[in-house]
């Protein structure tokens, strides 16, 4: 391949002056009102809760029928309100089982011999794990605890009182559970 120089062309501009014409954006074109942060999605149509909790997080771990979470009060785990950092589970995870320590004790979320919810361990052990599973339904979770076998923690009633248990097949208590971020 030959190149070949051209020529240079001439500069009709001889006087070698610079000329700057002001120009301003039609305001059809300006783009006011928009955001860095721009989102599409309303506010009300983003997710509140989740399906299955991080670890690394703290969530509030509500009954999707009553809206109402879990709660360390005076010792025992009950479905309340949600009442300041009582109501807080810090997710962690130990060998790929989930764990849920209380915000305010310290203590890690899992049952006694009788299978009723406690928390009152300070580690994350046998009866202390948890396995969450998302419904087919596609609405809540099932939170299932490891017991020879995962089972559904969910209402039982002992001695005629409803305590938050852990579940046989057979008892039709079991509550559905979201996950809310705090």
């Amino acid at each position: 391949m030959t190149l070949f120089s051209a020529p240079p062309i001439a500069d009709p501009d001889d006087d070698n002056s610079t000329t700057y014409t002001a120009a301003s954006t039609p305001p059809e074109s300006d783009a006011t009102g928009l955001h860095d942060d721009y989102d599409p999605i309303p506010i009300t149509a983003q997710p509140t809760s989740l399906l299955t909790p991080q670890p690394g997080r703290t969530w509030l771990i509500r009954a999707v029928s009553s809206g109402e979470v879990l709660t360390l009060h005076r010792g025992r785990i009950i479905l309340s309100q949600p009442a300041d950092r009582a109501s807080h589970w810090d997710c962690v995870e130990t060998n790929g089982w989930l764990g849920f320590r209380n915000g305010v004790s310290g203590a890690y979320l899992g049952r006694d011999w009788w299978l009723h919810l406690r928390c009152s361990t300070g580690w994350h052990q046998l009866w202390e794990r948890f396995h969450v599973r998302a419904r087919r339904e596609g609405v809540g979770s099932v939170l299932l605890m490891e017991y020879w076998g995962l089972k559904r923690v969910g209402w039982k009633v002992d001695g005629g009182v409803k305590i938050l248990a852990v579940i046989e097949d057979w008892e039709a208590d079991e509550i559905v559970w979201e996950f809310v971020e705090v």
